[in-house]
């Protein structure tokens, strides 16, 4: 009876040790919070092992995003780097961990499809969302643990970075400043024109041929141009002669 009690008040004591682990709030900036938490998970005479609960959350009013450098293969393809902490924003480290290389978690955002004039992928923090990623970590025994955080990237919003302009941004539904006409875009590639769009209006099609990275013109009709506004998603067509019109999208 007398060794049921006994392990039931250890029992107890332990659980009141792990409940006493408050999250705590290491960082915050640019809209975001960066906290952590850490659980005495086992205890020995040369070490201690501790659980690291590392969380972010946006408490902006907005979508955030940083940008990841892509690298690019031989044949021309860009890809993210393979090593974690180099996707990561920011990454909070145990200083005096036993590790080799120092112990810790970095915190990653949401991967886009968005991807920047430099060859860079935005990770985007959602308005509101909260996240959170866990490792471990040991220490001397006896020891307290030292927690530090480091930022590895800036937080921005989405109209401070500039995007490449994608099919996404292109292909919908305009309306025409001149005559409210309806007007449909669609992107596409091939061997022959390069990038192009193809303009469907009133059951007639138009093919526009890519001249830069904001600006199309006409298949056979130099005179006719278009260029995208990729920050307010909207065209402007102008003819040699001086008219011009903005194409609006639904």
């Amino acid at each position: 009876m007398k060794k049921i009690t006994t392990t039931i008040i250890l029992s107890l004591l332990l659980i009141m040790k792990v409940s006493s682990q408050d999250e705590k709030q290491i960082a915050s900036k640019d809209g975001v919070n960066v906290s952590y938490q850490i659980i005495l998970e086992e205890e020995s005479k040369k070490k201690d092992k501790y659980i690291l609960i590392v969380n972010y959350e946006n408490v902006s009013d907005q979508d955030l995003y940083y940008e990841v450098q892509l690298t690019k293969d031989s044949e021309g393809q860009l890809s993210l780097p393979i090593i974690p902490e180099e996707k990561a924003f920011t990454k909070i480290k145990v200083r005096n961990s036993t590790g080799l290389f120092g112990d810790g978690q970095s915190l990653i955002g949401d991967a886009t499809d968005l991807i920047t004039t430099s060859n860079t992928l935005l990770f985007e923090l959602k308005q509101g969302d909260v996240s959170s990623q866990e490792t471990t970590f040991k220490v001397k025994s006896g020891v307290k643990p030292l927690i530090t955080n480091t930022y590895l990237k800036s937080i921005k919003s989405i109209d401070e970075f500039d995007l490449k302009i994608s099919s996404k941004m292109l292909n919908g539904d305009y309306i025409s400043s001149c005559g409210n006409l309806k007007i449909n875009i669609n992107s596409g590639n091939s061997e022959e024109d390069g990038d192009y769009l193809l303009q469907t209006t009133n059951g007639k099609q138009f093919i526009w041929l890519r001249s830069s990275e904001t600006t199309f013109t006409r298949k056979n009709n130099s005179d006719y141009t278009l260029t995208f506004n990729k920050h307010n998603n909207t065209f402007t067509y102008a003819t040699s002669d001086g008219i011009t019109c903005s194409w609006d999208k639904n």
